[in-house]
């Protein structure tokens, strides 16, 4: 194996075969090759190593610890992309700038770390990025008068689940490649994930701002390693959504302002999931429809989720119909054991209470008037205020 002069770099017993020509790390210049064989073969002709190699070698095996994690996709990409890319750091701004997050107003604090990874983790010279899938894309049926969760709640937390996976293949990591730095990130990092899984070629970004795969559609989660070795990039991905626009047509409150512009202040998903205090805005209650946990519409219009994988990597472990009489009647404690290490625990006892209600109300459903009247005295002025308008909507609609 090449090793940069003055240094002493050891790989894992095992790996060193595979990992010929160590990829270079920051301020380290590239191995010049070496013979193969160790001589000069017959006739005075040098067959000199492509000091790629072990930057080949090391990826390779890289991607395929990855898949042994359940990784359905796993690509490569740059740490420090330009900054003014479609979807990069300046959109970003620009879509802050209009307001476009709504109350998420976690998503202002520093934004400059979002220029590129470097500025969250300085030693980031390559990105892994890994795609997840938790659905198999068929259609999720409901009963009548049942709840509608998210085909994303059904599993486990994927925060959970994906960070314990990325932490066991930086250790891998390190253990093929002592010395080897990194830090993952799954959602919650101050990381451009779906500009980076673009760049790393694991899909573009369709006309309803999600990451859309060929072979996997886009019911998938996205978790990421960054490290301070140079890996071996793959190309970007190019954009397959032509002239379709069926997830603009099925967004039922127009969240879609325009192709791939999320107006969260408009967005199913934001409020029954980001939006904790507070109401639901009036107008857009109706098409809420019996949606509790966020909202799956222009993901289900897309035809590129005829290609999920049958046999998703995140398994569903609950149905996406809720129950919505015995949601109402949950105490504060019986939501928190019920739903502890899903990610229905993110919105809160109350905020679900709201939803449900909501859901009661557009319904159809006689049966749950007792319920609403109930709530209606509420203590809680959001959870009174939902349930009367509820009320009104049930004698409207039966």
């Amino acid at each position: 194996m090449v090793l940069d002069p003055g240094r002493s770099l050891r790989v894992r017993p095992g790996l060193g075969a595979h990992l010929r020509g160590f990829p270079a790390r920051p301020g380290d210049p590239r191995p010049q090759g070496r013979r193969r064989g160790g001589g000069r073969p017959p006739g005075g002709k040098e067959e000199i190593q492509d000091p790629q190699d072990g930057t080949r070698a090391l990826t390779a095996a890289l991607r395929a610890r990855a898949r042994s994690l359940g990784a359905d996709a796993v690509g490569i990409a740059p740490a420090a992309p330009d900054p003014a890319l479609p979807g990069g750091a300046a959109a970003y701004r620009e879509w802050l700038a209009r307001g476009m997050h709504a109350g998420m107003t976690y998503m202002e604090r520093r934004p400059e770390q979002r220029d590129a990874v470097a500025r969250w983790f300085p030693k980031a010279r390559s990105v892994a990025l890994c795609a997840f899938s938790y659905s198999d894309g068929k259609p999720a049926a409901t009963l009548p008068g049942q709840g509608r969760l998210s085909r994303y709640c059904l599993p486990p937390d994927y925060h959970d689940v994906l960070r314990g996976r990325m932490e066991s293949l930086l250790s891998w990591l390190r253990g093929a490649v002592p010395g080897a730095e990194g830090r993952v990130f799954v959602d919650t990092s101050p990381v451009l994930e779906r500009l980076h899984a673009r760049l790393a070629g694991i899909g573009w970004v369709g006309k309803n701002a999600m990451l859309i795969s060929r072979r996997l559609g886009s019911y998938f989660f996205l978790a990421g390693l960054a490290t301070d070795l140079e890996l071996d990039y793959d190309p970007p991905a190019a954009e397959h959504c032509g002239t379709c626009t069926r997830c603009l047509d099925a967004c039922p409150t127009r969240a879609l302002s325009a192709p791939r512009v999320l107006d969260a202040s408009r967005c199913i998903a934001y409020f029954t999931v980001e939006h904790r205090k507070g109401s639901i805005p009036a107008d857009l209650r109706p098409a809420h429809g019996d949606r509790v946990f966020g909202c799956d519409a222009c993901q289900e219009a897309c035809p590129w989720n005829r290609f999920s994988p049958p046999e998703p990597a995140l398994r569903a472990e609950r149905s996406p119909g809720l129950d919505l009489d015995a949601a109402a009647r949950l105490s504060p404690d019986a939501f928190a054991a019920a739903y502890r290490g899903t990610p229905l625990q993110r919105t809160g006892h109350a905020a679900f209470l709201r939803n449900v209600l909501l859901a009661m109300g557009n319904s159809g459903e006689r049966r749950f008037a007792p319920i609403l009247e109930g709530f209606a005295r509420s203590a809680d002025p959001v959870l009174a205020e939902q349930a009367r308008w509820s009320l009104e909507r049930l004698s409207a609609l039966c």
